[in-house]
Parts: structure tokens; C-alpha cells; sequence
């Protein structure tokens, strides 16, 4: 199984686009941060969808992310943090066992904000398995972008 996370970007709320939407009538703000739309017909659809891949800077309103862990599994790093739970409640609990589905899935604000004491914990955080402990430090990385991000911009973490 693969894992991704996202923070996308306020440029829609902000007023920073580069074009305004087809149909602002619309677009929503969906829980995950990103942009969605309500009620749209297939027209109306397949406007939107033209418009969001370029509607500011950011390619699909995303600023960071993309796939979690790099040469392993994730299920590995799963296994290697499981009885370090307590220790990593939101990177063990929240990240690594989320059920994927990047549009109804996410970190609120509020969890995020708890994340960059626990990512310090992690960052010295070591398994006695050279190969997994470089994975450890690349998704300690990957999540301290993302909470860079997060926090920018006020946003969830999308996975």
C-alpha cells in the first residue's frame, strides 16, 4: 500500500489565482484543504477540472507532498513504530495507519499544530536497522515539509 500526503495551498481564498473559476458558485473548500465543487454538471465538471490543474502557481493547488517513505514499504515503518505508539500517537496513530483516500482523509489544523514537538522526538529516533533508520529519517523529513507547509498556509494535511 501506498501512502501520500498533500497541503494544498489558500490562493483560492486568498484572492491569488491566476483566473478566476468557470462556476465560483461551485467551488467549495473541502475538508482537506483542497478545492472541490457541489452540485456541478458534467459540463460544469469537466470546467472545473480544466481550470483547477492552473488556476495559480501552485499545479493543482498542491504546495508539497506526494508519496511517504521512499525505498520501503511503509508497512515496515508501520511495524517498526508500532510499539513506539505512545511515543509518535499522531505519526503512528493518525499518519502511518491512515486508510489512504487523499479527498476525505487529512490531518486537521489543530493535529498538525501538535506535530512539530513529536516530529523533534522523532527526528532522534532510531530502530538498530540501518536501512530502516534511513527510511525513519526521510519520512521525518517528508512530514517536517509538510508541517512547514501545514502551518504556512493554515491548511490540513490531506492523505
Amino acid at each position: 500500500m501506498e501512502l501520500a500526503a498533500y497541503v494544498f495551498c489558500d490562493c483560492f481564498e486568498q484572492g491569488r489565482l491566476k483566473r478566476q473559476p468557470p462556476n465560483p458558485e461551485i467551488v467549495v473548500v473541502l475538508p482537506n484543504g483542497d478545492l472541490g465543487y457541489t452540485d456541478a454538471t458534467p459540463v460544469q465538471h469537466a470546467a472545473f477540472v480544466a481550470w483547477r490543474t492552473h488556476a495559480c502557481r501552485h499545479p493543482e493547488g498542491r504546495v508539497t507532498g506526494g508519496k511517504l517513505g521512499n525505498r520501503l514499504p511503509i508497512e515496515m515503518l508501520r511495524d517498526a513504530l508500532a510499539p513506539h505508539r505512545s511515543a509518535f500517537p499522531v505519526l503512528v496513530g493518525k499518519v502511518l495507519n491512515c486508510k489512504p483516500h487523499t479527498r476525505t482523509s487529512h490531518l486537521t489544523f489543530k493535529t498538525v499544530q501538535k506535530l512539530p514537538l513529536e516530529l523533534d522526538r522523532f527526528e532522534t529516533f532510531r530502530c538498530g536497522d540501518r536501512k530502516l533508520d534511513r527510511e525513519v529519517q526521510d519520512f521525518c523529513g517528508q512530514m517536517k515539509q509538510l508541517v512547514r507547509a501545514a502551518l504556512k498556509f493554515g491548511k490540513p494535511i490531506a492523505m
